[in-house]
């Protein structure tokens, strides 16, 4: 029997249908800029399954880590489109100021990118926030750079922290990609995940009104968002390895040379899958895991995909080895996680910051 994350989450509202569609697509998204992920978004905030635990959602958001769990299950690359976008429901949601683009975006009309890997950092102390806003003849503009964020699409909602330039006060902003001085920069030619439309964005003299203003403290979002953020990173992470792991059960040949470490990958995955049920259901109760907690959990969950999908490459042989197979795309997928933000470096250099 296959060893899935449903096994121990329990199972998601996902349908078959549904998972059997982003089956047939992960190809094509793992290696084809030109996909449209918006495609399969739609289709999930449709159903309802991009704002489980938030209010007017009927689900939890231990319904929403079986969701992004399930995806991943089948295409690590659509879990993370779909991650991306809702976060910034999250973010809208619960921080949000602008009622009639926080139901756009939870309707996934516009899809929505969070782009918070330099806010997170800066939050943490390891650097400044890299855009800044300064008063200007109608407001305020934002300038700088944003080195990495995805669901780059013309109409994608984006939500990023900014730092006055006069007062130093750290807030949280949404705008959309279309508006005059934001500048896309895409990335392709990646390992995986060139259908998540990746890129840098740089700003310059973006003009910010009221409605694109936050309204929760920058201390108060950061420690509300950075667990859920985490946890659901986590979700997609277990996802991927359940399917490295179904393809290691009954071992033959000279494979049954590998079964002891096939046992203890599978038990570190039921020991993680287990901390991040227990940190769905503390977010179900309204409280927050502790933070440090919870990096060590992704930390430990990137740790423990690399190390799966290498044995499943192991196992399965050279037709793994091809580029067009589902193991080789697990492998590539893998390889994203310790660069993905917060990356492996800034998370041991906050767990030992924080020790």
């Amino acid at each position: 029997m296959r060893d899935t994350t449903s096994s121990l989450l329990g199972r998601s509202t996902l349908t078959t249908s549904v998972l059997d569609d982003v089956a047939s697509t992960s190809a094509e998204i793992d290696g084809d800029a030109q996909h449209d992920s918006r495609v399969t978004i739609r289709r999930l905030a449709a159903e309802g399954l991009l704002d489980l635990g938030l209010p007017g959602s009927a689900g939890s958001y231990s319904d929403q880590i079986h969701v992004l769990s399930d995806l991943a299950s089948v295409c690590m690359t659509t879990a993370f489109t779909a991650w991306s976008h809702r976060m910034t429901v999250e973010y809208l949601v619960v921080h949000g100021a602008d009622a009639d683009r926080t139901e756009i975006v939870r309707r996934a009309d516009r899809v929505g990118s969070t782009a918070l890997a330099g806010t997170f950092r800066a939050a943490a102390g390891v650097s400044e926030i890299p855009v800044t806003v300064s008063p200007s003849a109608t407001g305020r503009t934002a300038n700088g750079f944003l080195s990495w964020a995805s669901n780059l699409h013309a109409d994608t909602i984006v939500v990023t922290g900014v730092q006055d330039e006069t007062t130093g006060r750290r807030s949280l902003v949404s705008f959309d990609l279309g508006r005059a001085g934001v500048e896309v920069l895409p990335i392709t030619g990646l390992l995986a995940l060139d259908g998540s439309k990746s890129g840098a964005m740089r700003l310059s003299n973006v003009e910010l009104v009221g409605g694109d203003d936050l309204r929760s403290p920058f201390e108060d979002f950061i420690a509300d968002v950075r667990p859920k953020f985490l946890l659901f990173q986590t979700a997609f992470i277990v996802g991927l390895v359940s399917a490295s792991l179904g393809n290691l059960d009954d071992l033959r040949g000279p494979a049954v040379a590998l079964q002891s470490e096939v046992d203890e990958v599978r038990a570190e995955w039921r020991r993680l899958v287990t901390l991040l049920s227990e940190g769905g259901l503390a977010l179900d109760r309204g409280e927050r895991p502790d933070l440090r907690d919870v990096l060590r959990l992704r930390l430990n969950a990137s740790h423990l995909a690399t190390h799966a999908t290498r044995l499943e490459l192991a196992v399965r042989g050279g037709s793994a080895y091809l580029a067009g197979s589902a193991t080789a795309r697990r492998v590539r997928e893998a390889l994203f996680l310790p660069v993905q933000s917060p990356t492996e470096a800034q998370l041991r250099w906050e767990l030992g910051a924080s020790a």
